[in-house]
């Protein structure tokens, strides 16, 4: 009797311990202090380092595995669940706009642009806007109204229009601005020889000019400010020498 109570008692100790020492295994209070971070917490830290935005979060095998979507395209992410420290980032789809893109020549841009607008170019250049190239255009319509365009370089697609003079009833065309050929063949009349560049200045102002550069045969370059309106010659300078600016 008294063997079988204490073999009884034995086998209970055992269960006991066995219990325990499962308990231990996964409670692992010693680990208390390291408390697994939340999904909103693993975001966060992730956030903290690569901007964008996250659209999926999945905890496996004690890791946060996170999309991070951004500029540049998808990102896997995967984050320690316990310390939030980032163990691998991976790109796994490349956004669209980072693909290599071909930037429109401005012969290219200026023959579409004259192909589906009524009117004539007055200025067409490639200029950077907010840390981006675009080509601006400046357009002179047969109503006399001017328009100031901004042209995507790549595609030569409108993304920005807006009119910037408009003729008063009595001045009609009188306030139109020539077009870039019309100042050429004016300042070709003051100095012979074949035009190298046409550029139009102070579009936004009561006095805009035109630039044009013409070589001449013996060599030299004079420079013709056009008024873009009267198209009176301002200033014609040669070589170096640089044009007079409008106070």
């Amino acid at each position: 009797m008294r063997l079988r109570f204490g073999l009884r008692f034995w086998m209970a100790g055992i269960v006991v311990l066995a219990a325990a020492a499962v308990l231990v295994m996964f409670w692992q209070p010693w680990r208390s202090g390291e408390a697994a971070l939340t999904a909103q917490d693993a975001e966060q830290a992730v956030l903290k380092q690569y901007p964008g935005k996250i659209e999926q979060s999945v905890l496996e095998d004690g890791q946060y595995k996170l999309r991070l979507r951004s500029e540049s395209g998808l990102y896997q992410v995967a984050v320690d669940a316990g310390s939030g420290k980032v163990n691998s980032i991976e790109r796994i789809e490349a956004a669209a706009d980072t693909e290599q893109k071909t930037l429109l020549s401005r012969e290219q841009v200026k023959a579409d642009l004259q192909s589906r607008i009524d009117g004539e170019i007055a200025k067409l250049e490639l200029v950077e806007l907010e840390g981006k190239q675009a080509y601006q255009a400046v357009i002179v319509q047969q109503n006399g109204t001017s328009r100031e365009m901004t042209l995507d370089p790549y595609t030569g697609e409108t993304l920005v229009s807006r009119t910037i003079s408009s003729p008063g009833r009595e001045e009609g065309a009188k306030s139109r601005l020539l077009t870039e050929d019309e100042a050429a063949k004016l300042a070709l009349a003051e100095i012979p020889g074949e035009v190298d560049d046409v550029e139009l200045r102070g579009a936004d102002g009561s006095t805009p000019y035109y630039l044009v550069e013409i070589d001449l045969a013996d060599g030299r370059e004079a420079t013709v400010e056009v008024q873009a309106i009267s198209g009176a010659i301002r200033t014609v300078t040669w070589d170096e020498d640089e044009p007079d600016s409008d106070d």
